[in-house]
C-alpha cells in the first residue's frame, strides 16, 4: 500500500521492480501490519489498470512476463519501459512442479542473475550508459557469464543446464 502511495505521488523517477508476475499484473508479496501484526499478503500489487502510476517515468520490470505490460505502460505514459519474457531459475515437470536441484536454483539467482542485472543497472545509474545501452549491456554480460560460468564451475553436475536458463533470460528482455 505504501509503494502504491509513493509510486503514485512521485511525478518522475526510476522505478525498478522486482518480483512475480504475468503479462497481466504484478504479485506484492507479503508484508506485517503495523497495528495488528498479521502477515497480509498482496496478491497482486499492480494490475493494468494501475499502469498510470507509471505516467512520466522510466521502468525497470524484472518480473516473469512483464513484456506484456510494456505497451500498456507507454500508453499510460511510462517514458520507457524494461521488461523480461520468463525469468527462468528452475526446472519444471509436465504438472508445473518445480524439479531443480537447490544448486541450480541458487546459482542461476545468486551467482548469475543478481550479478547481471547489478552489472547493467550500476552502467545506468552512473551515467555511462543510456536505458536501452545497459539493457544491450546485459545481454552482452549474460552472453559471456554463461559461457565462463560453465567452464569454471566443472563441479556442479547442471552447469549447463544453469547457463541455458540464463541464456534465456537473454533472449527475454527488451526495451520498450
Amino acid at each position: 500500500i505504501d509503494a502504491m502511495f509513493a509510486l503514485r505521488q512521485a511525478i518522475e523517477g526510476f522505478v525498478v521492480i522486482f518480483a512475480h508476475g504475468s503479462g497481466d499484473y504484478l504479485h506484492g508479496g507479503e508484508y506485517r501490519s503495523r497495528t495488528s501484526r498479521e502477515n497480509i499478503e498482496i496478491e497482486k500489487f499492480l494490475t493494468r489498470d494501475d499502469l498510470n502510476a507509471f505516467s512520466g517515468k522510466a521502468v525497470f520490470c524484472m518480473s516473469c512476463n512483464s513484456n506484456g505490460l510494456a505497451q500498456a505502460s507507454i500508453d499510460a505514459g511510462a517514458i520507457a519501459f524494461v521488461g523480461f519474457d520468463m525469468i527462468p531459475f528452475n526446472r519444471f515437470n509436465d504438472a508445473g512442479e518445480p524439479i531443480g536441484s537447490h544448486v541450480l536454483v541458487k546459482h542461476c539467482q545468486e551467482i548469475l542473475i543478481a550479478p547481471a542485472i547489478t552489472a547493467a543497472l550500476e552502467r545506468f545509474f552512473t551515467g555511462r550508459a543510456s536505458l536501452d545501452e545497459a539493457v544491450d549491456y546485459l545481454r552482452l554480460w549474460i552472453t559471456k557469464n554463461a559461457g565462463d560460468y560453465v567452464r569454471h564451475y566443472t563441479s556442479v553436475k547442471e552447469r549447463r543446464e544453469v547457463a541455458a536458463l540464463f541464456l534465456k533470460v537473454k533472449e527475454g528482455v527488451h526495451y520498450h
